[in-house]
């Protein structure tokens, strides 16, 4: 439970700095060139590969779930004081398939970022496969929340799922205390260390992303 809690607030704290990293970069580059169309283009260049696989995960995702896509857009737009990576025309659902929809690019960031890890931990032995990863880790960090509207669907599918666990929870125990006692105790009996050490590591993994942001963070704020 407690790898679990950070597991999570990891996430949120690496979304957190992958929206202050983009505002950072763009404010560093718009210094030096005092050119819109300079940070538009060098950050098209920087988070293409992420910004690519966040849109295709959308595509993905709706695709399965039979929802109507239309016109994709890797390239960043500057929004007032922010800017904004890609973007992917979604036609309208149900609020259900839209949260899994929005959802999609950080479940498919975080199997990338494990999958990565994985191969690290097969073997890296040249440099430059190392330097590989760590520039995937940097990528799919800083792309799986690129909208408001994904962190939304991040949100609606924890809440859903506590929902629903309130739910099914309450309604054992109106219809027959005894189901939830020996449901508990069932749980109790279960080898939940599959679950605890997939949370450890998964704590541990996103410690690398979050660090490439710090350390990116500061160099900019060092440069301006």
């Amino acid at each position: 439970m407690v790898y679990f809690i950070l597991f999570l607030v990891e996430l949120v704290f690496l979304f957190l700095l992958s929206r202050q990293l983009v505002q950072s970069l763009a404010r560093a580059i718009y210094k030096i060139s005092k050119s819109h169309r300079v940070v538009v283009h060098t950050l098209a260049i920087l988070f293409l590969p992420g910004t690519i696989i966040h849109e295709l995960a959308h595509l993905l995702f709706a695709g399965v779930m039979l929802v109507p896509v239309g016109e994709m857009n890797v390239l960043p737009e500057i929004e007032g004081d922010g800017v904004k990576l890609g973007s992917v025309q979604i036609a309208k659902t149900d609020p259900f398939r839209r949260m899994i929809i929005g959802v999609a690019p950080v479940l498919l960031g975080m199997i990338l970022i494990f999958s990565i890890f994985l191969l690290v931990k097969l073997g890296v032995s040249p440099w430059w496969q190392a330097a590989l990863a760590l520039y995937f880790l940097f990528e799919i960090g800083n792309t799986m929340f690129s909208s408001k509207k994904d962190i939304e669907g991040s949100v609606l599918f924890v809440i859903l799922i506590l929902t629903l666990a309130l739910v099914i929870t309450i309604a054992l125990y109106f219809l027959n205390p005894n189901i939830l006692q020996n449901f508990w105790l069932y749980l109790n009996q279960l080898n939940l260390d599959f679950a605890a050490n997939f949370f450890k590591q998964a704590s541990i993994y996103l410690i690398i992303p979050a660090a490439l942001d710090l350390l990116m963070i500061l160099l900019t704020k060092l440069a301006t």
